[in-house]
């Protein structure tokens, strides 16, 4: 089974729901959740809200977030 986490490029770490993230653009959000990739062109898609008390979220390629989603090996 596949399993995927949303990482940081520059640093590698994991990125969390709830973690803030800034765009290229310099506008911080909230990150709520993530879609991984559908076939090997995709780059999936990372949700986010404006605040915690946003209601309504929208959703961006990961690299507008410096971000990417990745491939992680599962340990048995």
């Amino acid at each position: 089974m596949k399993k995927f986490q949303l990482v940081h490029k520059a640093t590698r770490e994991p990125v969390k729901v709830g973690d803030t993230v800034i765009s290229f653009r310099g506008d911080a959000a909230i990150v709520s959740g993530f879609e991984p990739p559908r076939h090997a062109a995709s780059s999936g898609r990372i949700y986010v809200k404006a605040s915690t008390s946003d209601r309504f979220g929208a959703e961006y390629y990961p690299s507008v977030f410096d971000c990417e989603i990745v491939e992680v090996e599962l340990n048995n």
